[in-house]
């Protein structure tokens, strides 16, 4: 073995195994585009875009000429005036021969035929009503693709809140970890001084029940990043092996406070509000399609055909060619009731998107107060959770110097970890607020997709 060759052996055994297992964790930008990409609900949305898509390129070839071929074949009569004359001698003419005057009968007698054709059409004018369908089906495509974001951004929300809980539970299984080390320490503690009569045997029974809760506690903790992870896994159609890259939102969540809210909080790319809009917009085509329809419409119409007799095996073709008007002379007050209802269907879509934006209105000071009271709790549970730590520092060191009682060490402990799971959970609350802000602004998934740290 080359001397090279034994170097290199040696860097890569002495690469700890941490760093290799880093490679094959997934971050949450990359979890949440994996999630958003395979979810089904996203995937119906994108193709329900697709649809109406197809929709608006159908509804305009209605504006471009028509060209339809038609055959008719059957049997049936059909009079021949000139035949019918000569037989009945009111020509100048009079037909005797009785072959001649067979076959003049024969040319009105029931026989079969086959007419081909084609006909040629185009819509000339009908009163902006196609125009009014293609505004329609181009604003519904419109529609199709904000709530395909909304669909996406849902589900980004959902995934990152169970990546966030995971976080969280992460953290929370060391600080557990930590409580159950203190808990099993005074349990035994208390136990010896149990059996040197020093404390009676109920003091004794209550620290193993302080610890077994805490065992409890922890090993659900560590069931629930189990189920977290495994869901996540699924959502995301990673492998079992798969690790979640959680190490800078837990420092975040448990060392550097509150997240902050976004600096502007606007609702123009708001989904509901968008989609409130675009529904008013839509009424307004399908409003004037309804006027459309008390005004004339002109189609230019050419039409050519012939038809083949069994009988006298001959061609006769023929030509049409004009202007077709329809005109609603009178509907039984069908277009005037069909415009009420419109206009009324008008009138319930703008009150609707006022509602909408009340809402939003209503939200955004909610979330503006909510805001304010989580940076309140979090200064009050951070100093007490400075207060919680130096009380059990204080603790501790007297314990371990022999001159303090392990139920004070339990007392601290349980001080600590009280303060330590209240201010994780206020900094969990201020990520899942900012994310909510986001979210009603249409930026989440960019956020999230970005690997952004706020």
């Amino acid at each position: 073995m080359s001397k090279r060759l034994a170097r290199t052996l040696l860097v890569i055994l002495s690469v700890p195994l941490s760093i290799w297992a880093q490679e094959q964790l997934v971050p949450l930008s990359t979890l949440v585009k994996r999630v958003v990409d395979l979810d089904p609900g996203v995937r119906a949305r994108q193709a329900e875009k697709e649809a109406a898509r197809s929709e608006t390129l159908r509804v305009r070839t209605t504006r471009l000429p028509k060209l339809y071929v038609s055959t008719d074949v059957g049997g049936g009569q059909i009079v021949n005036d000139l035949a019918n004359v000569l037989l009945t001698g009111l020509s100048p003419a009079s037909v005797t021969d009785p072959k001649t005057r067979s076959r003049l009968a024969d040319l009105s007698s029931s026989r079969p035929y086959f007419v081909p054709g084609a006909r040629l059409e185009d819509n000339l004018f009908d009163g902006g009503a196609t125009s009014a369908a293609i505004r329609s089906a181009t604003l519904n495509e419109s529609k199709a693709e904000v709530t395909g974001k909304s669909a996406a951004e849902d589900e980004a929300f959902t995934a990152a809140s169970d990546f966030l809980s995971l976080a969280q539970g992460r953290v929370l299984s060391r600080y557990l970890e930590e409580y159950v080390h203190v808990a099993e320490l005074v349990a035994t503690a208390l136990e010896e001084q149990a059996k040197s009569g020093r404390i009676t045997d109920a003091n004794a029974l209550a620290g193993r029940a302080k610890l077994q809760a805490a065992q409890a506690a922890l090993e659900n903790s560590r069931d629930d990043l189990v189920v977290l992870s495994s869901l996540l896994r699924q959502r995301a159609g990673l492998p079992l092996d798969t690790a979640f890259d959680t190490q800078w939102l837990e420092a975040r969540l448990s060392e550097s406070g509150l997240f902050p809210l976004p600096e502007t909080l606007g609702t123009e790319k708001n989904a509901d509000l968008q989609n409130s809009s675009l529904d008013i917009q839509i009424q307004e085509q399908d409003l004037r399609a309804a006027k459309a329809r008390r005004i004339p419409d002109v189609k230019f119409v050419a039409e050519y055909g012939f038809s083949f007799s069994a009988l006298i095996f001959t061609f006769r073709p023929g030509y049409d060619v004009g202007l077709r008007v329809n005109y609603p002379l009178f509907t039984s007050r069908e277009l005037e009731r069909n415009i009420q209802t419109q206009r009324r269907r008008l009138d319930a879509a703008n009150f609707r998107r006022e509602k909408v934006a009340a809402v939003l209105r209503e939200d955004q000071i909610r979330l503006l107060a909510e805001g304010r009271k989580l940076r309140r709790q979090y200064e009050a549970a951070h100093s007490a959770l400075a207060q919680a730590e130096e009380v059990y520092r204080v603790a501790r060191l007297k314990y371990d110097q022999g001159a303090g009682a392990p139920a004070d060490l339990l007392d601290a402990a349980d001080l600590l970890s009280t303060a330590r799971q209240r201010c994780l959970d206020l900094a969990r609350s201020s990520l899942l607020l900012r994310w909510t802000a986001l979210r009603s602004e249409d930026a989440l998934l960019a956020e999230l997709e970005q690997g952004a740290q706020p």
